[in-house]
């Protein structure tokens, strides 16, 4: 399935580039959810070896699980924008490329799949 943005009449258009970046972010939100449960849930490594150099875990952890943190707020307050008819088709054909359901027509969910991406680019001030 082609990753289509619709080009007439959408105020919601973003620029090819952006619009991946942010199409990938979604679909990667599962491994970012994981990623951010590991680092709280994770302890410090004592192997016993001096450590040599300079270097700061807690900090690059913290600045890390606020970036994955961040993301995953952009994106689930984005999908807060989607009316709840729509949420499921718009997300799993997103993250899963399964086609639209037959609830309403394509065209409604190719909408709000533009307006969720744009709300995702948004909350995370891209543009």
């Amino acid at each position: 399935m082609r990753n289509y943005q619709m080009q007439k009449n959408n105020p919601y258009k973003l620029p090819h580039n952006l619009y991946m970046r942010m199409l990938y972010l979604v679909r990667d939100y599962d491994r970012i959810k994981s990623e951010r449960d590991e680092i709280i849930n994770s302890s410090p490594a004592l192997d016993g070896a001096p450590h040599t150099g300079i270097g700061n875990p807690t900090e690059s952890k913290g600045i890390k699980l606020a970036e994955l943190r961040d993301s995953c707020k952009a994106i689930d307050d984005a999908l807060s924008v989607v009316p709840k008819e729509y949420r499921r088709g718009v997300w799993n054909n997103i993250c899963y490329q399964c086609p639209y359901p037959i609830d309403a027509s394509e065209s409604t969910y190719k909408r709000w799949r533009c307006r969720f991406i744009y709300q995702i680019a948004k909350n995370l001030h891209e543009i």
